[in-house]
């Protein structure tokens, strides 16, 4: 809670703050299972921090599963939006009937994307790739119940700039 405190005292002061929300993860109006999933952002220098905070439920309703954590990213090429990141610290927890006996489970992501501005609104397509780190076999089983989890993922984030 002190980091996200000092990373928007920061970013207020500092840099572009933007907030999104995934668009994909809206599919739970026609699906069974739920994703929900938004972030924030600021941009400072050329380096880019980002909180997401992603929720996601089993089609049966027995596990959730909630993350978050810092994604660190740069801008390689000035000018094209192109974006990189990785991940700093990123960690999830299980709960529910089917959760498993260690609940916490710390996840790598690394993704690449384009950051495209409308005054103060953006459109954020992205490729990510993640994995799961220390889990062991009960806990992976856990998260094969939940269909959003998805090792290589395409989403597009709708956001606006302040």
């Amino acid at each position: 809670m002190a980091l996200i405190l000092m990373l928007l005292s920061l970013g207020l002061l500092y840099s572009a703050v933007s907030f999104s929300i995934e668009t994909d993860s809206l599919d739970f109006l026609w699906k069974e299972g739920m994703r929900i999933g938004g972030e924030c952002s600021f941009d400072y220098n050329g380096l880019k921090i980002t909180i997401p905070v992603r929720y996601g439920k089993s089609d049966d309703g027995f596990l959730s599963f909630l993350e978050t954590g810092a994604l660190i990213g740069v801008h390689p090429i000035e000018g094209l939006g192109l974006v990189v990141e990785a991940s700093f610290l990123k960690f999830g927890y299980l709960w529910g009937v089917a959760a498993p006996s260690d609940p916490m489970a710390f996840v790598s992501e690394g993704s690449i994307g384009w950051d495209y501005s409308f005054r103060h609104l953006y459109i954020k397509p992205r490729i990510s790739y993640r994995s799961l780190l220390s889990v062991s076999g009960e806990c992976s089983e856990a998260f094969d119940k939940i269909p959003q989890f998805k090792g290589i993922r395409a989403s597009v984030f709708l956001g606006v700039v302040f």
